[in-house]
C-alpha cells in the first residue's frame, strides 16, 4: 500500500455516518467517495476528464474554496493560516472535497491539509457549508493542537443546520491522511452542558488518482455530490418529523 505522502493527488472511498445523541436519538451511515487535490498541482488535470474551472461531467470550481481562479495553487489557504498563526505553511497544500458532477456542487465539510517546506504537517483548514444558503466559513486549527490523535475544542460560530443552535462548541480529532487512510471526527456540544449531543465522522481510504476515470466518485449510478444533497434534506425531513427545535438562521 503506497504511503499518501508520496502520492501529489488521491481519490478517497469510505463511510460517513452521524449520531444525535439528544434531545432524542437519529443515526444514520452511508458510504461516500471525495478527491484530495494537491492545489498547486491542479495543472495536473489538464485534458483529463476532472475539468478544473470548466464545464464537464465532473469538475472542481476553485471559486468555492481557497485558490484564486486564474492561477490556482495552494497560495490562499497558505495566507489564510498566516493571518492568524505564525507557523511554517510553505510545503503542499491539500484539500479533500466534493467536486462538481454535472455542473452541482456542494461541500458540507472541506478540508485542507497544509504542510510545511519538509511536507510535516503544519495546520488544518475547515472549511464548512450551509444549504439551502450557501454560504461559506473556515475554522483553522494548528497541527499541534490535534497530534497524536488529541481532541481540540473550538467554539461554533457559523449557523448550519436549522436543529442546533449557534450557541455551541465542536470537539475534532483527525488521522492526518497518511498509509493511504485518513479520518475526521466532529462532536457538538451545547452550552452549558458537559455531554456530546451530536457527533459525525468520516474515514477514507486513499488511492492515485489521476483524473482519467470518473469511476471513483460515483456511487453505484450516482455521483457523490447528489448523494449528498439528497441525503442532507432527506434527514432534516426525518429530524423535523421528530419534533427538534428549530432554529432559524440568525
Amino acid at each position: 500500500m503506497p504511503d499518501i505522502t508520496e502520492i501529489v493527488h488521491a481519490s478517497g472511498r469510505g463511510t460517513t455516518w452521524h449520531a444525535r445523541l439528544k434531545p432524542k436519538e437519529h443515526r444514520f451511515k452511508y458510504r461516500s467517495a471525495m478527491l484530495y487535490l494537491d492545489l498547486d498541482r491542479l495543472d495536473d488535470f489538464k485534458d483529463t476528464l476532472l475539468r478544473i474551472n470548466r464545464s464537464g461531467i465532473l469538475s472542481f470550481k476553485t471559486k468555492r474554496h481557497l485558490c484564486d481562479q486564474l492561477c490556482p495553487s495552494g497560495e490562499a489557504a497558505r495566507a489564510r493560516v498566516r493571518q492568524i498563526y505564525d507557523t511554517d505553511v510553505s510545503g503542499p497544500v491539500k484539500l479533500l472535497t466534493n467536486p462538481h458532477c454535472f455542473g452541482v456542487g456542494f461541500n458540507p465539510l472541506s478540508v485542507y491539509f497544509l504542510h510545511q517546506g519538509d511536507g510535516s504537517p503544519s495546520a488544518l483548514i475547515y472549511e464548512v457549508s450551509n444549504t439551502p444558503w450557501n454560504e461559506v466559513h473556515r475554522y483553522i486549527i494548528p497541527y499541534e493542537h490535534v497530534a497524536s490523535g488529541q481532541d481540540y475544542w473550538f467554539d461554533k460560530t457559523f449557523h448550519v443546520s436549522p436543529f442546533n443552535p449557534t450557541t455551541q462548541r465542536y470537539v475534532t480529532r483527525v488521522q492526518w491522511p497518511e498509509n493511504s487512510r485518513t479520518s475526521i471526527y466532529l462532536g457538538l456540544q451545547n452550552d452549558g452542558d458537559t455531554d456530546i449531543m451530536f457527533e459525525a465522522g468520516i474515514t477514507l481510504d486513499l488511492k492515485p488518482y489521476d483524473g482519467r476515470s470518473l469511476k471513483p466518485l460515483f456511487l453505484g449510478i450516482w455521483p457523490q455530490t447528489f448523494l449528498v444533497l439528497g441525503g442532507i434534506y432527506r434527514e432534516a425531513f426525518a429530524l423535523w418529523r421528530k419534533g427538534l427545535t428549530y432554529h432559524p438562521h440568525p
